[in-house]
């Protein structure tokens, strides 16, 4: 890196504030810096951060005895200690509380956060370990000392791709200052973690891509018109928006889902595919965009609203629920209108190009 990594500028903070505000917001109080490699700058940048600062005189013997003195400084009777390089801003909060959670519920030795089958950090180690981690020779690192305890270990499945991430280079730290203005948004990868992890059928999550290569269309449009969307925002929501298909108020409940996974905003917006309130001169927002995208779309193939609606006002006629299908239809016709206005071409077009929308099967209004 060339330079001290844990005092870099990261998004008006620094690296080691960012990481000691992720454990903060997961309820972790007792928080230990070990500093060795320039201890007095680090302890002088930390000063504000109400932490306690120990340092390490072995730090040349590698990071094992920054470990051994990190432990060695806790206070007698806890339980275990969360252990994380310094250079990982990226963990978020709530990946820290699903692994203290893991170790509650279950007692192990050590707790892994794991993404994409691969462990990160950071990494739970029981009290029970620390008489052996302090006596350990060093020999292979603290992580040939915990393979020792394998059998023991928990490992914690999370849709965090930050558990992987360091700044060991320049282009690291350059990745790092974009994510970390976005890192309350899941990635693509990380979408693709919480589908696995709640078990979504593939119908279902081929069509939330589709959903969300509309919506990405009908976005980058907008914004070419000086219109200020969250692309990343409206691409998660719309991968995501059905995470909770076949229950009972699944927006709803896809959107608690969500919001427990420590998204909030993509929850708001996966939230509103049912039902947007959206009136005729309102300004486009990203649930907008995702409701209208999802109305383009059934299964996995692009349609017209009228083909899309079609259907949901045939089963409206024996269930009663006629006035719901007719407002999301009136809802779907502002918002698409209000694309065009603003873009100055037909929504259809806009959405697919190479008309993947036949002709035929564009009509003004369903008959119901």
């Amino acid at each position: 890196m060339q330079r001290f990594k844990p005092l870099l500028p990261l998004n008006g903070s620094s690296v080691i504030e960012y990481v000691v505000s992720n454990f903060r917001k997961a309820g972790i109080e007792d928080i230990t810096i070990v500093a060795g490699h320039n201890g007095d700058v680090l302890k002088h940048g930390v000063e504000s951060l109400g932490v306690r600062v120990v340092f390490n005189a072995q730090y040349a013997e590698g990071m094992y005895s920054s470990v051994v003195a990190g432990i060695r400084a806790l206070d007698a009777g806890v339980d275990g200690c969360l252990l994380i390089p310094a250079d990982m801003p990226l963990v978020r909060s709530s990946t820290v509380r699903r692994v203290c959670n893991a170790f509650r519920s279950t007692g192990p030795s050590v707790v892994y956060p794991i993404f994409q089958k691969r462990r990160g950090h950071p990494t739970l180690i029981s009290s029970r370990l620390f008489p052996a981690i302090i006596s350990g020779s060093g020999a292979g690192g603290l992580r040939a000392l915990l393979a020792e305890h394998d059998s023991e270990a928990h490992e914690e499945r999370v849709p965090d791709e930050g558990i992987l991430i360091d700044l060991d280079t320049h282009a690291d730290y350059v990745k790092a200052q974009e994510r970390v203005r976005q890192l309350d948004i899941p990635t693509p990868d990380e979408c693709q973690a919480i589908l696995d992890e709640l078990a979504v059928f593939e119908n279902i999550v081929c069509h939330g891509r589709k959903v969300a290569e509309v919506a990405e269309r009908l976005t980058v449009r907008l914004k070419d018109t000086g219109l200020h969307l969250n692309l990343a925002l409206v691409k998660a929501s719309a991968i995501l928006h059905d995470v909770a298909k076949g229950r009972p108020d699944h927006a709803r409940a896809g959107a608690q889902i969500l919001e427990d996974l420590g998204f909030p905003e993509v929850a708001r917006v996966a939230g509103l595919h049912m039902d947007c309130d959206f009136q005729k001169d309102a300004t486009l927002n990203e649930g907008a965009i995702v409701y209208l995208a999802d109305k383009f779309v059934q299964g996995d193939r692009i349609v017209s609203l009228a083909v899309r609606f079609q259907r949901k006002f045939a089963a409206a006629r024996g269930n009663g629920t006629l006035q719901f299908v007719q407002r999301r239809w009136e809802t779907a016709q502002r918002i698409a209108a209000a694309v065009e206005h603003i873009v100055g071409a037909d929504v259809r077009r806009i959405i697919s190009p190479q008309s993947e929308i036949p002709d035929a099967m564009v009509g003004d209004v369903p008959t119901h």
